[in-house]
Parts: C-alpha cells; structure tokens; sequence
C-alpha cells in the first residue's frame, strides 16, 4: 500500500514536472494520467505513428473556454508540417481532451479536418481554438483566445 502511494505521488510529480516544462501531444499519448483520455479521444481514428511517437512541438498555450482552463498542444509531422498537423484541447482540472488531425493536400489547395471527440460544449468555442492552434493564430494572438 505504502509503496503504491509512493509510486502514485511520484507519476503526479513526474506529470505535473513535465506539464510545467514542455508537455507534447505525444506527451499525452504516453503518460499514465492522459493516456486513457488520449485514447478516448482518438480511439474511431487511425492516426499516424508520429502523432503518438513525437512530431514537431509548437509551445503549449493557456486558453480559458467557459471556467475551464485548458492547455493547447499542436504537434505536426516531423520534416513535413504543411502536410499532416495535430491540435489537442486538454483541461487536467476537467479531464477532458479533445483535437483536431489536419492533412493537406501537396499543393496546399484542400484542408481535410478530422474532428477527435469534441462535445457539444466545445462544439463552437473549442473549434475555433483548435483550428486556431493549426493556423497559427493563436501563436500570434493568445490573449484573444478566451470565451466566456
């Protein structure tokens, strides 16, 4: 029991050390307090590998939509982000996460989206983060990024 709680406090140590640092979509992916959430999220979708073995890492954002406090991660495909992106709304207070896959085509001409597990509450708000995160808008203005 003892030795359960001590590896219990050490993973949150270890979870909170990294979310504070450089958390990562692939970070999700991995870590034993988001995995079943990441796998909700993505589990009616085939996505490819570097999504969850680690892309290209934008910094993290803080956004705020109703009261809950969510971080934005985008990750894209390593030497090739114009063609496959990432974007993941993820509240550890709300335990919620949610994202959109982005593929394009080579000439830029079509965006396909796919949608991963948006619920109703985040069906406005949150896609406009999340495409926001895609485009880079949201690295370009953060504070415009709250909604009430």
């Amino acid at each position: 029991m003892k030795n359960n709680l001590i590896i219990s406090l050490l993973s949150v140590m270890a979870f909170s050390a990294c979310a504070g640092s450089e958390l990562t979509v692939s970070d999700l992916a991995k870590n034993t307090q988001t995995q079943a959430l990441f796998a909700q999220m993505t589990q009616h979708h085939s996505l490819p590998e570097w999504v969850t073995q680690g892309g290209t890492s934008s910094q993290a954002q803080n956004v705020t939509i109703g009261s809950v406090r969510y971080v934005v991660l985008q990750s894209c495909k390593p030497h090739d982000c114009a063609s496959q992106s990432i974007a993941v709304l993820y509240s550890q207070e709300a335990k919620k996460m949610t994202g959109v896959f982005s593929v394009s085509a080579e000439d830029g001409a079509e965006q396909k989206l796919s949608w991963l597990n948006v619920p109703d509450e985040l069906s406005i708000d949150g896609k406009t983060v999340l495409f926001a995160a895609l485009s880079g808008s949201l690295d370009n203005h953060p504070e415009s990024f709250h909604f009430k």
